[in-house]
């Protein structure tokens, strides 16, 4: 410590020497203030001990975001409720549109001001998707190439349940509205996930759930916030009562469950003891002070050590789960390539029995026509008057093997017509009639 010089404090001796030599006692004044410095730091530490166990609450609102369009939920709503939580006696962390760093730093805040507290709330407002069975805040500046950059790049609502869990009864309120991202990230839902255990003395409410439809989560949002910004000016709300305001009657969703609590402002503290007047009796030495002194600097740097371990630890847990999930993911993908690969074979062995079968009945083929009696020359079709094919084709008709019109013209119906003919007297099938088989078909008739 350094005042200045007139009357300052220049050193740690309690006492002065004077012009002649001699020391003399503390100046009155100087023990005065010590004294006050000694009340006072009496009076923080005991601040901070009754603070512990109040109310506390922090409200995230996302509203304009960098990479994907603007919330229909404004910082305004935002503003309202955390002004109606503070009139209900609540010390509030205010953070309109921030970033990851700086929603983080506040809810690192918050997890101290949390830690035994009477009730804590959390009120997140912005876009919010679902991944891996939870469900993400995203920051104002949050981007994503890929369903796992949530972990280090938006807030998991189920690690700010861990954190209102510290407190004796707390909850969690998402008004979520749904993003839009240029380019669709596999994996990802517009609806909330929690599947983790809740907390038991804390409670996480979504306003929408898969009973709402995703083109009505934005306007369920608003409605519920809206909502809650109503009930919590009313005079003496409940916390049942904000938990079904915000899942819209039941049409969100609930995770855990708390007893019911009323939020009414609660009745003041009693007054402090009046300090006695300062009598001019001895005061502690600057020794004892420095002491004190000594203390709060000791027990502060092992509460930042703490809080150190604490974020260390967390930032382990997620890097480890993201590493599980990660190996969850390509395991999928190896079962996926695995199936893929299996019906490959399948397919292969498949077309190889078709290419056999088809062998077999090529090589029989082949047999039957190197045993197969040389077939007889062909009529060729200008041996045939114009009466004899309308007879052939008449003959064909009325056995069944010819559809096509009686024209005369030898074409392809006529050609198939022939060719069954052929078949049905185990003929060579060719499609032209030997003289042996115009005979048959046509008795009496003779070719030109």
């Amino acid at each position: 410590m350094h005042f200045g010089q007139a009357g300052g404090f220049a050193g740690r001796s309690s006492v002065r020497k004077s012009t002649s030599g001699e020391f003399s006692p503390p100046h009155p004044i100087l023990t005065l203030g010590l004294f006050v410095v000694f009340a006072v730091s009496l009076l923080l530490l005991s601040f901070s001990t009754a603070h512990a166990s109040g109310r506390v609450a922090i409200v995230l609102t996302a509203e304009d975001y960098q990479k994907l369009p603007k919330s229909s939920i404004g910082t305004k709503r935002g503003g309202e409720i955390a002004d109606a939580l503070k009139a209900r006696g609540f010390d509030v962390i205010v953070s309109p549109n921030p970033t990851n760093a700086t929603a983080r730093a506040n809810l690192r805040d918050f997890a101290a001001k949390a830690e035994g507290a009477d009730l804590a709330f959390v009120v997140l407002i912005g876009h919010g998707v679902a991944w891996g069975g939870q469900t993400f805040f995203l920051t104002t500046n949050t981007e994503l190439g890929r369903a796992s950059d949530l972990l280090s790049r938006a807030l998991s609502a189920t690690n700010i349940a861990q954190i209102v869990g510290r407190a004796q009864t707390g909850g969690v309120f998402f008004f979520m509205t749904s993003p839009t991202f240029e380019s669709a990230i596999e994996g990802l839902d517009a609806r909330p996930q929690f599947t983790s255990d809740p907390p038991k003395n804390a409670v996480t409410i979504f306003s929408s759930s898969a009973r709402i439809p995703v083109s009505r989560i934005d306007a369920a949002g608003e409605q519920a916030a809206e909502a809650l910004a109503k009930l919590l000016q009313q005079p003496s709300p409940s916390l049942n009562e904000a938990v079904k305001i915000a899942s819209n009657g039941g049409q969100g969703a609930v995770f855990g469950r708390v007893d019911e609590i009323s939020l009414a402002k609660p009745a003041p503290a009693p007054a402090a003891p009046t300090v006695a007047a300062i009598s001019p009796t001895p005061a502690p030495s600057v020794q004892k002070s420095d002491e004190i002194e000594g203390k709060l600097e000791t027990e502060r740097r092992a509460r930042e050590q703490a809080e150190s371990r604490a974020r260390d630890e967390q930032l382990r847990a997620e890097r480890a789960q993201a590493e599980v999930l990660k190996a969850q993911a390509d395991a999928k993908k190896a079962q996926a390539d695995v199936e893929r690969a299996q019906a490959d074979a399948e397919k292969a062995k498949q077309e190889a029995k078709r290419v056999e079968a088809q062998a077999q009945i090529a090589a029989a083929q082949a047999e039957s026509l190197r045993h197969a009696p040389v077939a007889a020359a062909a009529i060729e079709d200008s041996q045939l008057g114009q009466k004899q094919r309308r007879l052939i084709q008449q003959r064909l008709r009325e056995m069944g093997l010819y559809t096509g019109p009686i024209d005369a013209i030898m074409g392809p119906l006529t050609r198939e017509a022939i060719m069954g003919y052929q078949r049905s007297r185990s003929a060579a099938v060719t499609g032209y009639l030997t003289a042996e088989q115009f005979d048959a078909l046509l008795p009496g008739e003779s070719t030109q």
